[in-house]
């Protein structure tokens, strides 16, 4: 059970400890010499980590066939849940620094989660509050919310919560045609999932039935498994895109789920708030709801594409 939190500081204290996907465990070591200013700290995450949808010879000049005839276990990589795991590809593949430049080829395989999850490790480690947020993003795709994941940090300076796209690099940027700063997105171009459930609920996204991945997790099907998803985060469990239980199981809503959505959207909005009180609650609840408990022995299933993908495991 957690302790109840009464004031900011301790709300913040919690965002400064590792969950156990952010954990860099045996490898911390490779945290001490990076920079300290948060673009820098983007892009020496783009060096080590290359997104899987991005691989093309048009792109970063790899292919995915390059990978594969190096023998790369590529579902692996890209199921690798912890910042450790990660870590541990990341020297395998080029044992140096994490701020020796690294070719593509040379970097681990992952997704925008592991982007973000990295950051949020890195940041821990050097004592910033920092968390995992899911949601859509708006500045990806004019004619759609686009699925994604940003690391949100404590900015204390400015006593604000500054969310940071730890993916985005020259070539996607160019690629996109993104003019605007990713390391301090304005709030409301990324809808994390309790902001983009109310929203879908309430009408103001049009043509819903294409936010998310039609046709069996869209519209209001998708909100309610990105508001999971982003409060299972905030409550200390990255989740990488394929894990389900409980409520964001398909195909198993069930009497009362709308209250309990209804409640943890208060709490993630409290939480986003600074109110210790919501995030002291939702600890609670993520520990003890049936629908919200990570079940016993769980273990996040192999990443679904792999076979379609034809890559190696």
């Amino acid at each position: 059970m957690h302790c109840a939190m009464t004031t900011t500081d301790d709300l913040l204290a919690y965002y400064r400890r590792h969950s156990t996907n952010s954990n860099p465990g045996t490898l911390a070591s490779l945290y001490n010499a990076v920079p300290d200013d948060l673009p820098q700290l983007c892009r020496m995450v783009q060096n080590t980590v290359i997104h899987l949808f991005w691989i093309r010879g048009a792109t970063y000049g790899s292919t995915l066939g390059e990978l594969k005839a190096a023998r790369r276990r590529l579902c692996t990589e890209f199921g690798s849940s912890t910042a450790e795991e990660r870590l541990r590809n990341i020297v395998q593949l080029q044992d140096a620094p994490l701020t020796e430049p690294r070719t593509p080829a040379r970097r681990t395989v992952g997704g925008c989660r592991d982007f973000a999850l990295m950051l949020v490790s890195i940041l821990r480690h050097r004592g910033i509050p920092a968390r995992v947020r899911t949601g859509v993003a708006l500045y990806l795709d004019p004619s759609r919310p686009e699925d994604h994941d940003v690391a949100e940090l404590w900015n204390a300076v400015e006593g604000r919560w500054q969310m940071a796209d730890a993916q985005i690099d020259d070539v996607q940027r160019k690629a996109m045609r993104i003019s605007l700063d990713t390391t301090d997105l304005d709030p409301g171009l990324f809808l994390t999932g309790w902001r983009l459930l109310d929203a879908l609920r309430s009408g103001r996204i049009a043509n819903p039935e294409r936010v998310g991945f039609p046709p069996a997790n869209a519209g209001l099907t998708y909100g309610r498994n990105k508001l999971f998803a982003d409060f299972v985060s905030v409550t200390g469990t990255e989740l990488p895109v394929r894990a389900w239980w409980g409520i964001r199981t398909p195909d198993r809503v069930k009497a009362g789920d709308g209250a309990l959505l209804d409640r943890m959207i208060a709490l993630v909005r409290g939480i986003d708030q600074n109110d210790p009180a919501s995030l002291s609650e939702a600890l609670s609840l993520a520990e003890s709801h049936p629908r919200l408990r990570m079940p016993t022995g769980y273990a996040v299933p192999p990443w679904a594409p792999a076979s379609a993908w034809g890559l190696p495991v």
